[in-house]
């Protein structure tokens, strides 16, 4: 008797934890955007209020396993929603890793005329999942909880440049606006509806074929993102770019500076969490 005794006092605090960690999981006054630091390369989780999540894209490598980790509680092994903006193995290679560790309801695909290796080992990762793949398209919303949306801005089905398929989205919640752009080019962002966006991820790491000052001047973004590598070989975020920014009244949030960045947003808010 007196040994279950103990054992149910050992219980108890992990039983707590758990019910407490669950309930501020589901019950959450904001919603969570969180761009992980996964060197040259984009990764971006959105968690709704009721705890849903969406993942875009995977960056180059396993490290978006560690920023899952850390941000995700030990019980939840499942993602509701994964999209692969385009099949370069900056934005792919990670989701291969995801895919051998998480269940993931539904996945969001583009467009593509590039092949390699690791686009063969991800289209068989789809073929054997159990998840519903879906193919992107223009106008397409997903529905989440507390009337959170995201709606499919661009998905092209012919391109020139891979860079060009990228699946261009914006989510919504709570009266703020994400707009989230993969590597997309000048030519596909100046097509796209403008609304006005509380966060912006600048497109292609800070390219200069990317997000230009036109653009910016549209969006008129609070805070910019850009997901970019330390020193990396591309130059990465070009000058100009960071030129059009500074005209701009716009925090710039760099993950070669600051690592992987946590907002908590409602309508009232937006808080970095540093």
């Amino acid at each position: 008797m007196m040994k279950k005794i103990i054992i149910l006092i050992l219980i108890a605090p992990v039983v707590a934890y758990c019910i407490i960690s669950a309930t501020r999981w589901y019950k959450s006054p904001y919603f969570r955007v969180i761009f992980f630091d996964v060197g040259q390369g984009d990764s971006v989780l959105i968690i709704t209020p009721r705890g849903q999540t969406i993942l875009i894209d995977g960056g180059p490598d396993a490290s978006v396993l560690q920023g899952l980790g850390h941000v995700l509680p030990f019980w939840l092994r499942h993602l509701d929603l994964v999209i692969l903006t385009h099949v370069h193995d900056d934005h792919l290679a990670g989701l291969i890793e995801v895919f051998d560790r998480y269940q993931i309801k539904q996945v969001l695909i583009g467009y593509s005329n590039s092949r390699s290796p690791l686009t063969d080992i991800w289209q068989n990762k789809l073929v054997i999942s159990k998840s519903e793949i879906i193919k992107a398209k223009t106008g397409m919303i997903f529905s989440f909880d507390s009337n959170c949306s995201l709606k499919i801005l661009a998905a092209e089905q012919k391109a020139t440049d891979e860079n060009d398929y990228s699946i261009v989205s914006l989510f919504s919640c709570f009266d703020r606006k994400i707009l989230l752009t993969g590597d997309a080019g000048t030519k596909i962002e100046n097509n796209i509806p403008v609304p006005l966006v509380d966060i912006l991820k600048i497109s292609h790491h800070g390219s200069d074929t990317g997000t230009n000052q036109s653009f910016l001047n549209k969006l008129k973004p609070d805070l910019a993102v850009i997901s970019v590598g330390i020193n990396n070989k591309f130059g990465h975020p070009n000058q100009i770019v960071l030129n059009w920014l500074l005209t701009l009244p716009v925090k710039i949030f760099r993950t070669d500076e600051l690592g992987s960045l946590y907002f908590l947003a409602n309508n009232k808010s937006i808080i970095w969490k540093k």
